[in-house]
Order: C-alpha cells, then structure tokens, then sequence
C-alpha cells in the first residue's frame, strides 16, 4: 500500500522507518523500533521471527506498508500478508531479499527471484513482458505498480521462476559473466582485511567486459560480493577507481556487527589537492547507502589508480582508530 494512502491510520511499517500512524515496524534499518527479539540482517527474516513471534506484533493494525520499492521490501510484505508464502518459500525469499539488498548469492533460484522483482522497477518494460497495461493519465505511482505486480505474481514466480526469464534473464547473464570473468583471471579480488577492504580490478578490453557491466559497475556486484565477506569494494577499471560501502555497513545486522564507516571526506580533499589537473574528488557522505569516494562529474584523473587506493587505506589506518561517522547501532530502539 501506498504510503501517501494510510493517512495516520494504524499500520505497520516493514523495511523502513515509523511514521504518523505507525503502531509497527519490521526493518532492518538503523535505528527503527523493531523489536530485539525480531532482528535479522534482511527485513524478510524480520518478518519470519515476527510470524513466529505474534506476541511481539501490534494488534490494532490491518495495515501494511513499504516506502520504497526493492525486493527485500516487497518480499518482507509478501511474505506477511500472501496467505501460505511464508510456509511454503520463507527461507528461499529471505534469500532473494539477501540478493536483492546485499548482493549476495548463495542458491541461483533465489538471485533471478531478486532479479525479476527488480525488473519490476523499469515499469513500462516490465509490464511489456507480462502483457499487462499501464494505468492511463499522469497518475501512475511507479512504486505502488511495481509493488502491487510483485505481490501479484510473487507466488507464480518463486515456483516456477522460468515464467518470468523475461524479466531476469539479462541481469542473470551479467552475474554469469562477471563470475566467469572471476573464474577466468580477467578481474581478480584482492582483500585487505586490516582495512575490511576488497580491490577489484578488471580489464575492461577483455571482449567479454560488456557482457558483464550491470548498471554503472564493470562486474554485477553479485560476483563481487558472494566472493568476499569485505564491506568497502575499491574498483578499478578503464584507468579509474571508486571506492564505495557496502549496504551491511548501512543496516542493523544481526548476524554480525560490521566495521563502523568513517568520513572520507579528508581523503576526497587530498586526492583533489593530488591531482595535476582540474578533476576533482568527492565523498557522499558515511551515512549514504552505499556511499562512495569517486571522481566528480566523470572528469579523468591524473593520479595512478593503484597510488589511490594506498592513498585510502593509509588514511584509514587513521581513521579507523577514531570516532566513526555512522553507527547503525548507536541509536536506542525499544525491545
């Protein structure tokens, strides 16, 4: 449901934060009020302890609601309101939910589940390939379409997930590239883990280099992040770097608890200074998602991109001795 729609009414919340009306919340974010007893690393396996644990859910709400579209979202409502989903898939959706917030694969069927609940997203594309029709006028809330299509057909799709290969098959052949790419040598892994830091470097002349580009990044962070448990990931390829926090290191995990974030924003600064001509470094900030150092509007450096990355991870010997600059933890829930 939309949540420009609840209106204050009572409700529950699920993979994201209380607000007017909210009597509720099943989220890994940080700082939410989810219940101590209920934390999971994914808001599907919130949801999971919560159907175990109806003690701890509130008992004045026939709401439900998410704020955003994504697949931990979307199966997290699934998987508390489509009668019989919990029983019959709840471990292999909380495994999609793993895939489509962390990039994380350990079972195939669970990676083209995340893969076509994110499809669901390019609305106008997704509803091609199901032969559905778009609601008519400027009216069409994205989210609430892609949500509504996911609850739909989030059943049909963890039990026969080949019905819907028009929805996954591309981001599915990217994963596989890119993991052939790792397997191959023409992108390697290199962990620093005094510095919780990956290095991955690949050669993006290989003839099969665009075959394994997903969105902005040469290599689908699935390859990437089911090879190393490391929560900063510095990129090189084509002569540039960009070094960027995982989305663990944003969330409340339960399984573990993550090396806390520092600011980078120095590190920006000294790399701009470093630099011969006008490209310019910046930092998104600690408390972004997946916040990265990258160089602003794609201007070329100057500086070798292996010089950056000793650069950072000398800086964040420093850093990391100090204060952080996010702690998912810091703020007291109630539980």
């Amino acid at each position: 449901m939309a949540t420009r729609l609840l209106e204050g009414r009572p409700h529950v919340i699920v993979d994201g934060a209380p607000r007017p009306g909210t009597v509720g919340t099943l989220s890994h974010w940080p700082g939410t009020p989810t219940p101590v007893a209920l934390w999971h690393d994914l808001s599907a396996g919130i949801v999971l302890r919560a159907r175990a644990r109806p003690d701890l859910l509130p008992d004045r709400a026939s709401v439900a609601s998410i704020d955003h579209f994504d697949a931990d979202g979307v199966i997290a409502l699934a998987l508390l309101c489509v009668e019989g989903l919990a029983e019959d898939h709840g471990a292999l959706l909380v495994e999609a939910a793993r895939v489509g917030d962390f990039d994380v694969v350990s079972d195939r069927r669970a990676a083209v589940v995340a893969f076509a609940i994110a499809a669901l997203g390019d609305v106008e594309r997704a509803a091609a390939v199901l032969d559905v029709a778009l609601p008519g006028g400027d009216g069409l809330d994205r989210t609430a379409w892609a949500a509504t299509e996911a609850l739909r057909i989030l059943p049909a799709l963890v039990a026969e997930p080949e019905r819907y290969r028009g929805l996954w098959a591309d981001e599915a052949d990217a994963l596989d590239a890119s993991a052939g790419a790792v397997a191959e040598g023409w992108a390697t892994i290199e962990e620093r883990p005094q510095h919780d830091l990956a290095i991955v470097r690949v050669d993006v002349s290989h003839p099969d280099a665009a075959r394994a580009a997903w969105g902005a990044a040469p290599l689908h962070p699935g390859a990437v992040h089911s090879a190393t448990d490391r929560l900063r990931v510095a990129t090189i390829a084509g002569g540039g770097v960009e070094v960027r926090y995982r989305y663990e290191s944003w969330v409340r995990l339960e399984s573990r608890r993550p090396r806390r974030r520092v600011d980078l924003s120095a590190v920006a600064a000294e790399l701009t200074g470093a630099e011969a001509g006008a490209a310019r470094w910046v930092f998104d900030g600690a408390g972004a998602i997946t916040g990265a150092l990258c160089l602003a509007d794609g201007a070329p450096s100057t500086l070798d991109p292996e010089d950056v990355v000793d650069t950072v991870c000398a800086r964040l010997e420093i850093l990391d001795a100090g204060t952080a600059a996010w702690d998912p933890y810091a703020t007291p829930v109630r539980g």
